[in-house]
């Protein structure tokens, strides 16, 4: 299973912490309305308790550590804006977010854009090239929101973007 690789938007999955996995939002509506309920994780049977802020954090940690690319991605951005119970760190935020975006995770890759379009302190200078590549990379991807951004672009003309009504 963790050779197939879903782009699906995050506001249409729902994360397991338990295992690293996720499935679409209709399908545990699905479950949730069924006899089957969701007291277990659909995937690795493993019981859904509610938890802490931290141990949420630790857990995304240890799947971030193991590879899952949706959870590097989240270590990387709690840990660069310091939220959800993550310590503010940049530098190593923009690591994980990395090691993210090296898995082709288009979400990833358009979060890698924005920090170089508009820089992060002095950890990464502003560069419109790198940001319109790694934005390019997560519209082919099929990220909505890359093409949205994309499409403006070339609408205005804007960004480095050759206008393109």
């Amino acid at each position: 299973l963790e050779d197939i690789h879903v782009h699906a938007t995050l506001s249409e999955m729902e994360l397991f912490f338990c295992c690293g996995g996720f499935i679409c939002k209709s399908c545990v509506r699905n479950l949730r309305e069924s006899e089957l309920g969701l007291d277990n994780c659909p995937l690795c049977r493993e019981p859904l308790a509610v938890t802490s802020a931290a141990d949420d954090a630790a857990q995304i940690m240890t799947l971030a550590k193991r590879g899952v690319f949706w959870a590097q991605r989240e270590v990387g951005r709690f840990m660069i804006h310091g939220s959800e119970g993550f310590e503010k760190q940049a530098q190593t935020g923009l690591e994980w977010l990395k090691k993210a975006a090296a898995q082709d995770y288009p979400p990833a890759l358009f979060e890698l854009s924005a920090v170089h379009r508009d820089g992060l302190k002095s950890l990464v200078r502003k560069s419109q090239d790198k940001a319109n590549k790694l934005m390019l990379k997560a519209a082919n991807l099929g990220h909505a929101a890359a093409n949205s951004e994309l499409a403006s672009h070339y609408l205005s003309g804007t960004n480095g973007f050759a206008k393109n009504p």
